[in-house]
Formats: C-alpha cells, sequence, structure tokens
C-alpha cells in the first residue's frame, strides 16, 4: 500500500487523442481463452549513472540501460483453420519471425533470459523470448519447424490433461518429448487449465489453494516424467491471478508468467511477469514491431497490487521510477480510450488514472504507455483486472 499521498502537487489531466499504436490493444481481450525460486538481487546495476531532472515541464532523465530490458512474446495456435481470437496464420507468423531475424533481436531461451533479469545481468538489447500456451497440434505441426529453420529457441507451456486423454486438436506427448530434445522449453500450466483464481462451490481459499497446488505438483511431475525438463515457472492459465496465487508460487520457489502486456526487466514482478499475446486483431507485423521492442518501466509501487475485482471501472494509482521518459508524454488507455491522469505527486513520479467507461467483462485491461526520449520505442506497462462473479464466467 502507498503511504499517505501528498497532494500538494495535484495535477488532473485528460488524454485528447491515443496513439495509433494503442488503438485496438484491448479490444479482443475478453475473447480469449488464452486459454528457480526468485534469486536475492545481489548484482547490481553496473554503470548506473541516474541523471534527474524534475520541473515545471515534468521531465523525468537518466540515461537508459537497454540491456536490462527484454520482451516476452505469447502465442496459441499457428493456423488457419483454429479460434481466430487465439491464432496467427503461417504467413504472418513468419512475417514475425523474418522481422525477428532481420532486424537484429536476440532470441533467447526464457530460462536464460528469466536468470540474466533475476540476477541483473545486462542482455544484449533488444532481447525477446517466444513462448506457446496449451500445448496445441499446430505448434507442433507448423510453429516447431519453422523454428527451428530460424534457429529460434521457444518455450512451450502445457497444461497436460488433454495430452494424457489424447484430446483432439493436441500434441501428443511423444511429440512434446521430440520437441525437449530439440531443445524446446517445456514447461507448467497447470493440468486442467483451470480459474485459479476461483473457488469451487463450498470451497475456502486454504482448501483452493491445497487443491491448485496438488494440480501443480501433479502437472509438473508429468511434464518431468515424459520430458525430463523441471523448470520452476508457471504460466497463469487466462493470465488470471491473484494475491494466494503468487504467494503459493513463491512458498513453491515458482515464478509466474501471466498474459498482460508490457515488457520485462531487473524489476519485474517475477510472480507476474508480462507477455505480449499475439493472436486474432493483434498479428499485424506493424503492431508486433513496436510492442517487441519496447521497455520495462520501473514501477515502485502499484495500488491496488490485486488484479481481483468487482468493480466495472477502478481507480489504479502508480508510482514511477526515473526513466528516459517525459511525464508529459505518460498516456494510459482503457479499452481503447484515453483515461485521466491526476499527478498526485509529480516529483515523486506518483501518479492515479481513472476512467469514466464501465467493463462488463470477466477482464479487462489498463494500459500506460510512454515514448523513450529520441527514439521510436515505448516504455509499456499494462493493468489487467478479473472480476469473477458467478454470472461471468468463461
Amino acid at each position: 500500500m502507498f503511504s499517505p499521498i501528498d497532494r500538494r502537487a495535484g495535477v488532473t489531466s485528460t488524454l485528447a487523442q491515443p496513439s495509433a499504436l494503442l488503438q485496438n490493444e484491448t479490444l479482443n481481450f475478453r475473447a480469449r481463452r488464452s486459454g528457480a525460486s526468485t534469486k536475492d538481487f545481489m548484482n547490481r546495476r553496473q554503470n548506473a549513472s541516474l541523471t534527474l531532472l524534475f520541473g515545471a515541464i515534468g521531465i523525468v532523465s537518466t540515461p537508459i540501460q537497454a540491456a536490462e530490458h527484454a520482451t516476452i512474446t505469447l502465442y496459441h495456435h499457428v493456423s488457419e483453420s483454429t479460434p481466430a481470437s487465439t491464432s496467427v496464420s503461417p504467413a504472418i507468423f513468419r512475417q514475425h519471425l523474418d522481422h525477428l531475424r532481420d532486424d537484429g533481436f536476440n532470441v533467447m531461451p526464457l530460462p536464460e533470459l528469466l536468470e540474466a533479469l533475476q540476477e541483473r545481468r545486462q542482455i544484449p538489447d533488444k532481447s525477446v523470448a517466444i513462448t506457446f500456451d496449451d500445448g496445441y497440434s499446430s505448434i507442433y505441426d507448423t510453429a516447431f519447424p519453422m523454428l527451428q529453420e530460424y534457429g529460434f529457441p521457444f518455450t512451450l507451456f502445457v497444461n497436460t490433461q488433454p495430452l494424457n486423454d489424447s484430446m483432439s486438436g493436441y500434441m501428443s506427448w511423444a511429440q512434446v518429448k521430440e520437441m525437449g530434445d530439440a531443445g524446446v522449453t517445456i514447461a507448467n500450466h497447470m493440468e486442467n487449465h483451470p480459474h485459479m483464481v476461483d473457488a469451487l462451490p463450498d470451497e475456502d481459499t486454504a482448501a483452493r489453494d491445497q487443491r491448485l497446488s496438488a494440480e501443480l505438483h501433479r502437472a509438473q511431475a508429468r511434464i518431468e516424467a515424459e520430458t525430463g525438463q523441471n523448470h520452476k515457472f508457471i504460466a497463469y492459465p487466462y493470465g488470471e491471478y491473484d494475491l494466494a496465487n503468487k504467494a503459493m508460487l513463491a512458498d513453491l520457489g515458482f515464478m509466474g508468467i501471466g498474459q498482460q502486456s508490457g515488457a520485462v526487466g531487473f524489476d519485474a514482478d517475477f510472480l507476474a511477469l508480462p507477455r505480449f499475446p499475439f493472436g486474432g486483431a493483434f498479428t499485424d507485423l506493424n503492431d508486433f514491431k513496436q510492442k517487441v521492442q519496447t521497455l520495462s518501466f520501473h514501477l515502485l509501487n502499484v495500488d491496488p497490487e490485486s488484479q481481483m475485482t468487482q468493480e466495472r471501472n477502478p481507480s489504479l494509482t502508480l508510482q514511477f521510477a526515473a526513466g528516459d521518459f517525459n511525464y508529459r508524454q505518460l498516456a494510459c488507455y482503457a479499452g481503447s480510450q484515453p483515461m485521466q491522469l491526476e499527478w498526485l505527486d509529480q516529483e515523486q513520479g506518483l501518479l492515479r488514472v481513472s476512467t469514466d467507461q464501465t467493463f462488463n467483462s470477466r477482464r479487462y485491461r489498463y494500459l500506460c504507455t510512454a515514448p523513450m526520449r529520441g527514439t521510436n520505442r515505448y516504455f509499456w506497462y499494462s493493468k489487467d483486472w478479473t472480476r469473477s462473479t458467478p454470472t461471468n464466467q468463461d
């Protein structure tokens, strides 16, 4: 929680025009089915020379260490015959891979990327990790050979029960093992793709967490038995999590990976790391180019921390650390509409965002960006909200 807010510098502003790259960021969000414990930060930043300049124009300036930022992409299907909201065509997927190769991106295995960021070790600029969720057959049939052609490593987060049941549309365990033997990282996406924030009828939070822990361990054991891999990170089904889910992962020594959009960095929340989902309306090459080169804001505080809410338009308070961006160029959106920004203490980077829009969907998103000074790259942060009610289920 925040300490008492100093309102003396309070300023209210409303953005008049959302930027083009954000127009459709959340339009299909509710349609998606999107469905190593954290080490002590002993290696501090090298060459972290910070020069702060605050004034009436609201500028924060610090030499950006681009090598402490990366992005993680998320795909589900690579096919033209699967649900559109979670699919990218083979032709467009190849465009994405061409861009990563031709524009000099450093495609890293996810375990190496996360380890480097946790240990605060610099990585090459424009680093990216590629991930897939769920274990659909098009990943093996189409994406896997294409990624081998480009020599790009990637990670598969598999929910194990459909493979146990030989469900149509999913890979077999033999195919998953073949991919693992070829160097693909195989990791946990739970057993039955549950809504981890929801309790069963007559189940309290403690019983829910016990059930989820058992399911996580069963999935982990099956992955290890089939592939020999035992990575301590999990992709939350549907990108949903609450504070108890995060605490459970911390107790088990796992990292958590969500589906909220944004870049990762040294100061990321390793129990709720963001990824950029690509599918449906979010496959355009220009959109992909912009997102994979984004940078991570360093947020000192997020209030509320939890993504769970019963509100349809909650306010959000953020505290930004110094970065190579101008506060006047910071913009936030709910859906594709600009939000109201109220600076509670600009020198401390303390901002409250709100919207008059109301959301009735189970999941919705707020998004904040600011251009990096002198470049065409953006700092990017999003906050996903989940309204879980008996009448508001997937």
